[in-house]
């Protein structure tokens, strides 16, 4: 498989898990399998490495509020592209271990599953932001714990009305 160029996350009932569904350049799909343990630990790996803009200059009382916007941020370009479409033909495997890496742009996933197989996942700062947003939103919609997930993952706006509510 050769450089992803999209992917999609969805659940799936029947397997309580997380399907992730990624398309290469040449069109071919594979879809890993993520459980909800797997998830969390995979989060709790990632927040800490999500570069962010103007680190080490931020008092710690905004470094939520600053999260919050860069979240928002990444999210006002999200849904501009047509989800992957699975086919019977498409590789699947359900997820044992994620190695990420800083790259340039972002963070590099690359994922080991099945027999011997695994898959790289080169994603831009926004493209990991909105990845955690729709992982969260799958987490809410599930039932899964969400304790585990920081409050800035929606971004001031919500967080904002959220509180406008109480």
């Amino acid at each position: 498989m050769s450089k992803i160029r999209k992917f999609s996350l969805s659940y799936d009932g029947a397997e309580d898990r997380i399907a992730w569904d990624a398309e290469d350049l040449d069109g071919a799909v594979t879809r890993i399998w993520l459980t909800q343990r797997f998830c969390r630990d995979m989060v709790g790996a990632l927040l800490p490495r999500l570069p962010r803009a103007g680190a080490g200059e931020i008092a710690p009382e905004h470094e939520a509020a600053v999260q919050g916007w860069e979240q928002a941020a990444a999210m006002s370009g999200f849904g501009k592209t047509p989800g992957v479409r699975t086919t019977a033909e498409a590789t699947s495997g359900l997820v044992r271990a994620v190695h990420i890496a800083q790259i340039r742009a972002g963070l590099s996933l690359a994922f080991e599953f099945g027999a011997g197989e695994r898959r790289n996942i080169d994603l831009s700062v926004a493209a990991v932001r909105q990845m955690l947003s729709v992982m969260h939103d799958l987490h809410v919609a599930t039932g899964w714990p969400t304790a585990f997930w920081p409050a800035w993952i929606h971004g001031p706006a919500e967080r904002e009305s959220q509180t406008a509510l109480n």
